[in-house]
């Protein structure tokens, strides 16, 4: 029998591990695997299949209409017209608006650390099973998980 068990990269696992080891389970039959943290930045433009929630031009075409009806509007006073000054109050908006997106959306970014998943396979037998499960629900996993061979 196999029991899964996904970890935080943390001291948690290390105590984990340990007490398994106190216990009879050696480390032939205890396989830990970190899995690699995604660090890859996202695109500027998500399609339809692979949105990660997050876009970059909501709030460029927000403040770029925004200052497009403020730009057609005061420009029936102003000397260029209301075609002028809706474009450029477009193209202000949308400017302004892109680069307010891309600095708000760095702050939420490094404010999140990445933290690497352990994935942790123990061969045991049917009678370990439920102390060995018992040890790591007590450090705190992500998910549990058994394959009966």
């Amino acid at each position: 029998m196999y029991v899964v068990a996904a970890f935080e990269q943390s001291l948690f696992l290390e105590m984990a591990i340990t007490e398994l080891e106190e216990k009879g389970i050696t480390r032939d039959h205890i396989l830990a695997v970190p899995l690699k943290v995604n660090t890859s930045q996202g695109k500027i433009m998500d399609s339809i299949y692979a949105a990660d929630g997050i876009s970059v031009f909501d709030g460029a075409t927000v403040s770029g209409s925004a200052f497009m009806v403020l730009g057609v509007i005061f420009g029936y006073v102003w000397t260029w017209g209301p075609i002028i000054w809706g474009l450029m109050g477009l193209t202000v908006g949308s400017i302004l608006g892109l680069l307010l997106d891309l600095a708000f959306r760095k702050n939420k970014k490094g404010n999140r650390q990445a933290k690497s998943t352990v994935v942790v396979m123990i061969s045991c037998s049917e009678k370990q099973f439920d102390w060995v499960s018992t040890v790591l629900e007590n450090h705190n996993p992500q998910g549990i998980g058994f394959i009966q061979h």
